[in-house]
């Protein structure tokens, strides 16, 4: 631990919190609740849709680097693609200011990025004096790349919510909420619901999320309702009884720690950091729509079962994934020493 001056204010780099995304989410909490320091600050380095803004952004966010006061700390976040060539330059900026440096490993496609990417990712990673990932996958190539680089595993912060109410008091509602494609599966989620809707009468299926080039056939009380804020997705799973992510591929979803946050059970696969999740709720094979609609079944069937599995996700939410726990991790990581 390093002894010298006290960590003043922590910026962020990564895509602007305007922008609706995991990894924005995850800026925008961290830079709300001021965690790790007592300042924290958000700058933008990506914006959806222009690689000529999202370029000027990424200059002038590591000129902002280099004009920096000690005492200061840099955490970039980084997922894969063009993330890495831009946040790398601002790894490198706080390297050539000795300023300490955490990057964080978001998204679903950091493994295969780095295999494909080796020499740029293993350059980055190396600038770093800590990185953090949320799956034991992401964190084996990291120590494998950049073995003298302190790496753990950190979950992303999130705060319980005190307004949703006993999961046995909800209508029998599943919920997916994500990109509607097939990473997600919400194809498999389809032909789930095909089995579900006719054993469940009463029972809804609400999709909220951007739409891809997959198009979904109708089916029975199957509600596909596009983009929704994120205070209209916390106002859904409130009313839901279970979440459902049935993806292909992942790193650790907003949506299913946000379920565990309000005592909302989830259906979801074994992918990425979802395993660490179990506590919360249903696990079922990727591209199972059996299994899923099995899991499905059972917790709207059943609301003491959901409520079980709900008060179990929020006990886990609040002991691993609270602001005050996550903060207090990352104060440890910004007090490591950058003289190596």
């Amino acid at each position: 631990m390093s002894t010298h001056l006290p960590v003043t204010s922590v910026y962020h780099f990564g895509p602007s919190t305007g922008y609706i995304g995991g990894m924005a989410s995850v800026i925008t909490m961290l830079s709300a609740h001021q965690m790790g320091a007592e300042r924290a600050v958000a700058i933008p380095t990506w914006v959806p849709g222009s690689h000529l803004r999202s370029g000027v952004l990424a200059a002038w966010a590591t000129t902002r680097v280099l004009l920096l006061q000690r005492g200061s700390v840099v955490h970039v976040h980084m997922s894969e693609g063009g993330s890495f060539v831009r946040e790398t330059m601002i790894v490198a900026a706080a390297r050539c200011r000795r300023l300490p440096c955490v990057i964080t490993i978001h998204g679903p496609g950091f493994s295969e990025f780095a295999d494909r990417q080796r020499r740029l990712v293993t350059s980055s990673l190396r600038l770093a004096q800590a990185v953090t990932v949320l799956s034991d996958e992401d964190l084996a190539v990291v120590r494998r790349l950049a073995p003298r680089v302190h790496s753990e595993l950190l979950p992303n912060p999130m705060p319980l919510d005190a307004l949703a109410g006993p999961v046995a008091e909800t209508a029998e509602i599943a919920l997916f909420a994500g990109e509607v494609g097939l990473r997600k599966g919400a194809d498999v989620l389809q032909r789930a619901w095909e089995i579900v809707a006719p054993r469940r009468p009463r029972a809804r299926c609400i999709v909220v999320g951007p739409a891809t080039s997959l198009r979904l056939p109708e089916t029975e009380r199957l509600e596909i309702r596009g983009p929704v804020t994120l205070t209209a997705v916390k106002e859904l799973i409130r009313e839901a009884r279970v979440i459902v992510l049935p993806s292909r591929h992942e790193a650790l979803p907003m949506i299913l720690t946000e379920a565990m946050a309000a005592g909302r059970p989830f259906v979801s696969t074994p992918t990425g950091g979802i395993a660490a999740l179990a506590a919360g709720g249903l696990l079922v094979p990727v591209e199972d729509h059996e299994a899923l609609a099995d899991a499905l079944l059972a917790l709207l069937a059943a609301p003491t079962h959901a409520q079980a599995l709900g008060d179990a996700g929020q006990t886990l939410c609040g002991e691993a994934m609270s602001p005050d726990s996550v903060a207090a991790r990352l104060r440890q990581l910004y007090h490591l020493s950058p003289d190596r």
